[in-house]
């Protein structure tokens, strides 16, 4: 499958993501999912701005369309992985729907709306 710059792109657009380190394709009835897998430099929830970041980036870089998007964040240490919590800061982007996934992770619809039409990467 295709992905893009979509790597490149997050880590590039949100400084606290250091890596992607996970992306799949599925299909949901209503189009396909992206879900993204980011390790981050810290545990703390994200804000919003920096959520919103993320998303924008993907949504510029996937050269197909998603109908939603699943975001799961942790850090990677020696102690072991933890959690981000993404829920807060993706409850204050209107108009994007918002669903809770997994532990601290969030599924979000209506990109088109936030963000504008899906063009593809330029």
């Amino acid at each position: 499958m295709d992905y893009g710059d979509v790597s490149s792109a997050v880590v590039a657009g949100v400084p606290r993501v250091v890596a992607v380190d996970g992306l799949e394709r599925s299909r949901n009835g209503f189009g396909h999912r992206l879900s993204i897998g980011v390790v981050t430099d810290s545990p703390e929830p994200f804000t919003s701005d920096e959520l919103d970041a993320l998303l924008e980036a993907v949504w510029r870089a996937l050269p197909w369309e998603p109908n939603t998007i699943k975001v799961v964040a942790g850090t990677s240490a020696a102690e072991g992985e933890e959690p981000v919590d993404l829920r807060a800061a993706a409850a204050e982007l209107s108009p994007l729907g918002v669903t809770n996934a997994g532990q601290g992770g969030v599924s979000l619809t209506d990109m088109d709306v936030r963000y504008g039409a899906w063009t593809g990467p330029e």
